[in-house]
């Protein structure tokens, strides 16, 4: 937060863009290696030689020091998502079915799907990705969608992996008399 933060306030002194300051990536780099002096900041891969003298940076890095100063209770709760324990095994068999798919079809699966879109069909239904608008839909999405809900299982048959369609049957109630 502190080197986001003093980026922001260096890109709107000097009136840049955030990135020629400093990159999302070396943010993320200064987050986990936390250096506090410019000798350390000047040692981070994600830094071109030169940067922190060239940035004006400071002679010494308040922003980390801030950073590890502030008390921990204070620091924003992050919500964990609270989806699907199973999702990257969800998002496994997606790809498994979108290989065969796209194998199937001739067509190359980043052009049917990407993994964000997997993702995002895994943790929901009504994910707004284009595997479920179109003739992507018909040829991959609504199978994905058969797969997530069981009504669509894969088996291996003769060396192969088969789709299977299930048929879904729900106990009835009982009767009372």
């Amino acid at each position: 937060m502190e080197v986001a933060a003093w980026r922001e306030q260096e890109a709107q002194s000097r009136d840049v863009p955030r990135s020629r300051v400093l990159k999302d990536d070396a943010v993320g780099d200064i987050a986990v290696h936390a250096p506090t002096t410019l000798e350390r900041l000047a040692n981070l891969r994600s830094l071109p030689k030169g940067s922190t003298a060239r940035n004006g940076a400071p002679t010494s890095w308040p922003p980390c020091s801030a950073a590890l100063a502030r008390d921990p209770a204070t620091l924003p709760k992050l919500e964990k998502p609270r989806g699907n324990s199973n999702g990257a095994a969800i998002v496994e068999l997606l790809k498994v079915l979108l290989r065969m798919t796209s194998e199937r079809h001739a067509v190359a699966s980043k052009v049917i799907a990407t993994v964000d879109d997997l993702e995002q069909i895994a943790a929901d239904d009504n994910a707004d990705v284009g595997a479920l608008h179109g003739w992507r839909r018909e040829l991959f999405g609504n199978a994905a969608l058969s797969l997530k809900q069981g009504r669509l299982a894969l088996a291996i048959e003769k060396g192969r992996v088969v789709r299977v369609d299930r048929e879904l049957t729900f106990p009835l109630p009982a009767r009372s008399s």
